[in-house]
């Protein structure tokens, strides 16, 4: 991954390029940085694409702070990964609007950075498609399919077949449900609601308190007792990132 590092002070670049050289070996990865010292150098060289994410310092000791930088860098785009570095706490509210991946306290410590880092890496590494093979008329045949995530609605499994419902059709696939969910994102979107069932929250209306989901297609899905309660909560918490996502 590419990172960006906007600190004025180089003390405090190095010890961030450092955390994240090795928190990255350790996970197999190669770090690449740019290094500003002033956000009017950064925005200079800032397009979108640059980096994988930016490490911003709040306290910057220039015309822009941390802050009013972050604002510039959102105008361009909307969805740059934006971990904040600082010595005062108290920014961090002012950082909410700005939808920060994550607030840093210095000095930086690699417990938090580590943490920050398996965030950005979901974020980052969330796959659109999925790959899988469908069923043919004889179970020896299987014809690869590439499924656009945004497209699959919910997902059933009986035995080894797993049946995806798309908004193209549905797709019988051969594949256990365990290594169905290994495939998706873990993000939040895609929720096991009853044993060998996945449902994509995005395609959900309205939950009720017992766990009926209201689909968009008008399709009704009834969770396991076990599973409602937690069903319920999931759908909110997703609910609840969506609107963060989009500034509500």
């Amino acid at each position: 991954m590419h990172f960006a590092i906007v600190e004025d002070l180089d003390t405090d670049q190095a010890r961030l390029t450092d955390l994240i050289g090795r928190d990255c070996a350790q996970h197999g990865e190669t770090a690449e940085f740019s290094l500003y010292s002033t956000a009017k150098d950064f925005l200079a060289d800032f397009r979108p694409g640059l980096c994988s994410a930016v490490f911003l310092d709040i306290m910057l000791e220039d015309e822009l702070n941390g802050i009013d930088t972050a604002w510039k860098v959102r105008e361009q785009d909307e969805s740059l990964p934006i971990i904040f570095t600082t010595t005062e706490k108290g920014f961090a509210l002012d950082s909410y609007g700005i939808h920060a991946l994550d607030f840093l306290v210095k000095p930086v410590q690699p417990e938090a950075l580590s943490w920050c880092l398996g965030r950005l890496r979901t974020e980052v590494a969330a796959p659109e498609y999925l790959y899988v093979k469908e069923k043919g008329v004889d179970d020896q045949v299987t014809i690869p399919h590439c499924i656009l995530l945004n497209d699959l609605i919910d997902t059933e499994s009986i035995a080894r077949v797993c049946v995806l419902h798309t908004v193209t059709g549905d797709l019988s696939i051969i594949q256990k449900h365990g290594d169905l969910i290994e495939l998706l994102p873990k993000t939040g979107r895609f929720y096991e609601y009853a044993r060998g069932r996945i449902v994509n929250f995005s395609f959900v209306v309205s939950i009720d308190t017992c766990g009926e989901l209201l689909l968009k297609d008008g399709r009704r899905l009834f969770c396991s007792r076990r599973k409602a309660k937690d069903t319920v909560e999931a759908y909110r918490q997703f609910q609840f990132a969506q609107l963060r996502s989009k500034g509500v």
